[in-house]
């Protein structure tokens, strides 16, 4: 079922796009770059700890994408925009155990791979006013992003030794996952550069064992360089 629904969103995508390209004021580009991921999560706590103290950490990953833009007005267009990327974040938990109060450092490290689809109304604000090539621009819009696989990085250390472990938690997390996008960029004679904010607003965890305990979301701020063929 969860493959079915996959699949129905990447054709939805692709039927957009093909509509899209066949009008005119049809614009296109191609990006990728760096992001800056964190989860943000709320952890209820077991009564067997004494004391705990949590910090987050952002990863670095990669995207790279697509997109294509109609121009409705000078000012104004809509953007549809396909994108591989990699989320998650790193998570550390320190801890004293109520047996014998030995110290406890534990850091998790999240990758979670994702191709995501975006919808983004966009405020273009021209250099020149004989012409749009090039721009300041501003997106607000959504995401839904479907999950391609995801693991798991763990490590534990205690003053009398080091455990680092590695899993996959792809059947721990939900096959997709939404939120709004808020971006900027300048397009200058065809050459784009772009910072996007992902608010991820869905709760990603899907594991009985946690779900009354642990809530995780997406958040990363995003970095892109790109090529708009004249958009």
């Amino acid at each position: 079922m969860k493959n079915t629904f996959r699949i129905q969103v990447v054709l939805l995508f692709l039927i957009t796009a093909s509509a899209f390209t066949q009008q005119e004021k049809m614009n296109f580009g191609i990006f990728s770059g760096v992001s800056l991921s964190t989860n943000s999560y709320t952890y209820e706590t077991g009564s067997n700890y004494l004391d705990t103290s949590y910090s987050n950490d952002a990863k670095t990953g990669f995207n790279l994408g697509m997109f294509a833009a109609y121009d409705f007005e000078r000012n104004f267009s809509v953007k549809l925009q396909g994108q591989y990327t990699n989320k998650g974040g790193i998570t550390n938990i320190n801890t004293y155990t109520s047996t014998d109060l030995t110290y406890i450092e534990r850091s998790y490290r999240n990758t979670i791979n994702y191709i995501q689809f975006s919808l983004l109304p966009q405020l273009n604000l021209p250099f020149s006013k004989n012409s749009n090539e090039s721009k300041a621009y501003f997106n607000a819009g959504g995401y839904l992003s479907v999950k391609l696989s995801a693991s798991e990085k763990i490590e534990n250390q205690t003053v009398y030794q080091y455990l680092d472990t590695e899993r996959d938690i792809s059947n721990s997390l939900t096959g997709t996952d939404a939120g709004l996008i808020f971006a900027g960029g300048i397009v200058y004679k065809g050459f784009l550069i772009d910072i996007r904010y992902d608010l991820g607003l869905t709760n990603i965890v899907d594991d009985p064992d946690f779900n009354d305990a642990l809530d995780i979301s997406n958040n990363s701020i995003n970095f892109s360089i790109g090529w708009t063929g004249g958009f």
